[in-house]
C-alpha cells in the first residue's frame, strides 16, 4: 500500500486513502451552524524531516462539517505537560510527546491520554491490517470487526458515551506518521483543534489516533464538536508555524486529498491562523495576510478562508468550504528557500481587530 493520510466520514471514500483524519458526525444537531477539520508539527518537538523520503499521500474525504453551538462548556487550553503510560521504546510515546509539544507551542493546549481511546485505536488498527484497508468505518462480518464508526468503537471497549470522537489513520513509516499530517492544510487545522483527549495505536506500519472532546454538551457522537473542549480566549489567536519554529520549505498539494491547490505542483509550507468560533454568530475575517522572506522580499501567496469569512475578507481571499469557520491559511504559491521568514496576519473576530506577526525558519 502506498503511504498517506485521509479525512473521512461514514460516506464512501473517493479513493484509497493512506492517512485518514477526522470523521465528522452526520447526527450533529441540525439547528446549529457548521464548522470543518485537519493537522501539524513544530520545531520545539525536534524537527521531523520529510526530505529524502517517499512522500505520503494525505487524503481527505471531507464530510459534513462539525457544528458550533449556542450551548457549550469550554475550558482554557491546558498549559502544562502531560504524562502517558506508553513505554520509552513505544512509538506512541514519541507521537504523544511531539503532538503535545506542538499544541503547547501554538497555545491550543496539551491532550490527555485516554486508555479507552487507546484500546479502540488498537482494535481498529487490527481491523485495517486484517482487511488491508484504510478507513475509519468498519463493516460487520469482516475480520476484526468491532463497531461501525470510531465513536461506537470507543463505546465497545467501555468508553464514555458522553464525548465526541474523531480519528486519524495512517499507513507507512511510523516515524513519519505525525510529520505526514504536519505539512498540510486540512490535516493541520484538525490536530490543532479543541480536542481534549487522545488514544493511539502504532504498529506494523499502521498508525491510528483517536481524539475526544468530553466537555461539549449533548450526548456525544462521531466527529469532533467545535463547541466545548479547549477553546482559545476570544481576544487571542493561534498560529502555525509557531514562533521560531523550523519547517520544511516545500509542500506538495496533490499529496493531500482533497487537493487544496490543484493548480500548483509544489507550494510553500501552509501557514495557519485560528481563533475561537464556537457560536453561530462567531466569524473570523482577514484584511491582510502576508509572508516576507530574507531581505524583506514579499513571498507570492494566496489566502484561503472558510465560506463564512469570504464576504468580510480581502477581495483576493479564496473561499474554501473545507476549512473550519475560525481557521484561515496563507499558502505560498511556490516552495520557499531556506532562511528566516516573517508572517503577518491582520483581521477581525466578530469585528474586533486582531493583528499578529511572528517569525519562523524554513529549511
Amino acid at each position: 500500500m502506498a503511504r498517506g493520510a485521509v479525512f473521512q466520514d461514514p460516506a464512501p471514500p473517493p479513493r484509497t486513502p493512506r492517512v485518514q483524519t477526522y470523521n465528522n458526525p452526520k447526527n450533529v444537531r441540525k439547528s446549529h451552524f457548521a464548522v470543518a477539520a485537519t493537522s501539524v508539527l513544530v520545531a520545539v518537538c525536534a524537527r521531523i524531516d520529510s526530505a529524502g523520503a517517499t512522500p505520503p499521500t494525505i487524503a481527505a474525504n471531507l464530510p459534513h462539517r462539525p457544528t458550533v453551538s449556542n450551548e457549550f462548556s469550554p475550558s482554557a487550553p491546558a498549559t502544562g505537560t502531560r504524562r502517558s503510560t506508553y513505554f520509552r521504546t513505544d512509538p506512541r510515546l514519541e507521537f504523544f510527546n511531539a503532538l503535545n509539544a506542538l499544541r503547547l507551542a501554538i497555545g491550543v493546549g496539551a491532550l490527555r491520554q485516554d486508555p479507552a481511546l487507546d484500546a479502540a485505536a488498537e482494535n481498529h488498527l487490527e481491523y485495517m491490517k486484517l482487511n488491508a484497508v484504510m478507513s475509519h468505518t468498519e463493516i460487520p462480518g469482516n475480520p476484526g470487526f468491532t463497531s461501525p464508526d470510531p465513536y461506537r468503537q470507543v463505546l465497545a471497549v467501555g468508553g464514555s458515551h458522553k464525548q465526541w470522537v474523531g480519528q486519524n489513520a495512517y499507513n507507512g513509516d511510523l516515524g513519519r506518521c505525525l510529520a505526514s499530517m504536519a505539512n498540510s492544510v486540512y490535516h493541520l487545522q484538525g490536530i490543532t483543534s479543541n480536542q481534549e483527549t487522545i488514544g493511539l495505536a502504532m504498529r506494523d506500519n499502521y498508525c491510528v489516533a483517536n481524539f475526544g472532546i468530553v466537555t461539549a454538551d449533548g450526548t456525544g457522537g462521531y466527529g469532533l464538536a467545535q463547541w466545548g473542549g479547549q477553546q482559545l480566549p476570544p481576544g487571542s489567536g493561534a498560529h502555525y508555524p509557531a514562533n521560531n519554529a523550523s519547517v520544511h520549505g516545500v509542500f506538495v498539494p496533490a499529496e493531500e486529498i482533497p487537493n487544496p491547490a490543484p493548480d500548483l505542483a509544489t507550494a510553500g509550507p501552509p501557514i495557519m491562523f485560528r481563533v475561537n468560533v464556537e457560536k453561530p454568530s462567531d466569524v473570523l475575517t482577514v484584511s491582510d495576510f502576508t509572508l516576507t522572506g530574507p531581505g524583506g522580499h514579499a513571498v507570492p501567496a494566496r489566502i484561503l478562508v472558510p465560506a463564512e469569512s469570504k464576504a468580510g475578507s480581502v477581495a483576493s481571499a479564496i473561499a474554501d468550504a473545507s476549512l473550519y469557520r475560525g481557521v484561515v491559511f496563507l499558502l505560498p504559491t511556490q516552495p520557499i528557500a531556506a532562511g528566516t521568514y516573517k508572517a503577518t496576519f491582520a483581521g477581525a473576530r466578530n469585528g474586533v481587530a486582531i493583528h499578529q506577526s511572528w517569525r519562523f525558519t524554513a529549511y
